[in-house]
């Protein structure tokens, strides 16, 4: 996916580019997004917070979803499951995303998320996604 900064620029909600997410890198069926800590993205104690979490999980792993050979098309979350292993703050996060199975009208991703800096994992997180008609 070549214009990828632009798709998140363009295509994810204000609520996604408020919290200042960059496309790291993708690839075949992955994609690695990253996310700074910020105001917008922790909560008291300058940890990052769960609803930010899960806003960088899911879209790093719709854009996975579209690293899957057919290129970005709409896409729907319809379970998100996040497991968040420890609070992290003060570093950025990197989310490394991977498609598990793409079907014609399912798809299921999952993702790693661990601090920049540290290696420390702060959550995973699995989700089935629809491609609406």
């Amino acid at each position: 996916m070549d214009n990828a900064d632009e798709v998140l620029r363009e295509v994810m909600p204000g609520c996604v580019r408020s919290l200042s997410i960059t496309v790291d890198k993708v690839g075949e069926n992955a994609a690695s997004l990253k996310m700074p800590s910020s105001e917008a993205a922790c909560r008291e104690g300058g940890i990052f917070s769960g609803q930010a979490i899960a806003a960088l999980a899911d879209s790093a792993m719709c854009f996975a979803l579209w690293c899957d050979g057919r290129g970005r098309r709409p896409v729907a979350t319809v379970d998100l499951h996040v497991t968040y292993m420890r609070g992290l703050g003060n570093e950025s996060l990197v989310a490394h995303a991977e498609v598990v199975r793409s079907g014609r009208t399912l798809s299921f991703a999952k993702v790693q998320i661990v601090g920049a800096e540290s290696g420390q994992l702060a959550a995973t997180a699995i989700g089935t996604f629809a491609w609406p008609a």
